[in-house]
């Protein structure tokens, strides 16, 4: 369960790689899509890449192709054929070219339900024991008794929707939601997140915590190192004054970081470090959290931690890495999954961390001369203690971590397989 304002940036994210078009945000969008399908048609908003045979078998040389472009005059599916080769493989057997156009038949298939509604279950059917909700459309030709009412809903909301763009009026279509909102309270109280939880994930998404932090923590990084540098060579000069800016501003960016990790912890009801973008947000904070304990005093520490820090948020923004909070298998279904994993995946900020310093030290040694090897000397040596206790904590971590790995392991699937792992 997730609010709409989440569902539209997800849908829009998987299509098009975005989360704003043509000046429009994704709830924008969507409900356009929604009202005025064929205005959608044409245009350029689904991702295929720029791999060749894609471009070839659609007649396009952009990465950006439009609805349209996947059908012929007579509808036929251009990309029937390959589609279905691909399906047939064994995953095993599947190359790169086989996935992306798996990939881009889903976006084609997210881009026909946004159209016809289908995409939208937001109808829960009254007194249904699995708490199902139902869309525009049934499934696999399946009635359910709550059907007309979704028939009638989505009718009414298209029709005041269309009315709306028309005439920059939605007052009605805003009492239809107010309805709505009203009959999910009522009928889908089983399932229906609280209305703290969703203004809490509506929040984090209008934030924007992440991707915002990785160009402030870039910034911030340079910042430091600009004076590590000067530091180096002017040394007569005193640079306390423009340190205390540059740490407030370092605290303030790791509040933030943590208000983030907090407020996706209380949105998902667990850890927020269970899969490739939640690992590479967690680790930038444990990242920026080792520079505040080890590095707060040292202009290169502190430029270390941030310039990982924001390579981190860089690499956890772009496009393969899904930032949507999904449900977790039931192996990870484990209170293990918070101590082992905050170890494991904690550790790794720690000791590249130490790394990074490291090879800080390695360049400041370029630039020694008579002239300043005292000044060079002596910071080197303040990093290289840094770098070592830094790496220390991370090898704590990470062994305690590993050997609570086997527990959880034995926990796990030693009961699965009736047998000690």
């Amino acid at each position: 369960m997730k609010p709409m304002h989440t569902l539209t940036r997800e849908l829009l994210r998987k299509v098009s790689r975005k989360e704003t078009m043509s000046g429009l945000n994704a709830d924008q969008i969507v409900l356009s899509m929604l009202a005025n399908p064929a205005g959608w048609y044409e245009q350029a908003m689904i991702k295929i890449g720029k791999e060749e045979r894609i471009q070839k078998l659609l007649n396009s040389s952009s990465d950006m192709v439009t609805y349209n472009t996947f059908f012929k005059e007579n509808g036929q599916y251009l990309l029937q054929e390959e589609i279905r080769r691909a399906y047939s493989l064994q995953p095993i057997d599947r190359g790169a070219f086989e996935k992306d156009l798996m990939k881009i038949d889903e976006r084609v298939n997210i881009m026909s339900m946004i159209f016809s509604g289908r995409i939208m279950k937001i109808i829960p059917v009254a007194g249904d024991p699995n708490n199902k909700w139902i869309s525009s459309q049934a499934e696999d030709g399946e009635i359910s008794s709550a059907q007309p009412l979704a028939d009638k809903f989505f009718s009414s909301y298209v029709s005041a929707l269309q009315d709306g763009i028309s005439t920059n009026n939605f007052n009605q279509a805003d009492l239809i939601i107010e309805e709505l909102k009203a009959y999910q309270k009522t009928e889908g109280v089983g399932v229906i997140p609280s209305s703290t939880r969703i203004k809490g994930e509506i929040l984090l998404n209008k934030l924007n915590v992440f991707s915002r932090l990785s160009m402030f923590y870039a910034l911030l990084g340079m910042a430091f190192l600009v004076y590590l540098f000067l530091s180096v060579f002017k040394s007569d000069k005193n640079f306390s004054k423009p340190y205390k800016i540059l740490f407030w501003l370092f605290l303030l960016g790791f509040t933030f970081h943590t208000i983030g990790l907090g407020l996706r912890w209380y949105v998902s009801g667990r850890a927020p470090w269970s899969n490739g973008y939640e690992s590479m947000i967690y680790i930038a904070w444990t990242t920026t959290l080792a520079g505040l304990y080890f590095a707060r005093k040292s202009f290169g520490g502190m430029a270390a931690t941030l310039i990982l820090s924001a390579t981190l948020l860089l690499v956890a923004g772009l496009s393969f890495l899904d930032p949507e909070i999904t449900p977790l298998v039931p192996v990870l279904k484990s209170y293990w999954l918070t101590i082992h994993v905050s170890l494991e995946a904690g550790s790794y900020g720690f000791l590249m961390l130490g790394a990074l310093i490291a090879l800080i030290n390695l360049i400041l040694m370029i630039f020694l001369t008579d002239h300043n090897k005292d000044k060079v000397s002596r910071i080197v040596k303040e990093m290289s203690y840094i770098s070592e206790i830094t790496l220390i904590g991370g090898l704590a971590m990470v062994s305690i971590g590993t050997y609570l790995g086997g527990v959880w392991a034995n926990e796990s699937l030693g009961k699965i397989l009736g047998v000690g792992c």
